[in-house]
């Protein structure tokens, strides 16, 4: 479930479209909610989450966190296998 400001086809800021683009490069299939629709959602959602930044991606009822944990996580699986290459020949 992706927390977003505005929805996957017309994100209303930069950070939500970067997530719902990364989200969709990965092939990952989900569901979402405009939080700018429903201010008791929004502020529910910092009390919850105890995370302040919009957009929000869960799995499994679990906050990922924000952009800047999607683009690490990105990053780490273009370069797992190169990591599981070295860790092979290192044996």
């Amino acid at each position: 479930m992706l927390f977003m400001k505005g929805n996957p086809d017309a994100p209303r800021c930069g950070f939500s479209s970067k997530v719902v683009n990364d989200l969709r490069e990965a092939g990952v299939s989900f569901g979402w909610l405009d939080i700018l629709t429903d201010d008791e959602v929004s502020q529910g959602l910092e009390v919850i989450s105890n995370w302040l930044t919009i957009p929000q991606p869960y799995y499994k009822g679990e906050l990922v966190g924000g952009c800047d944990i999607i683009l690490e996580l990105k990053t780490m699986m273009s370069r797992m296998p190169e990591c599981l290459s070295r860790v092979v020949q290192s044996v």
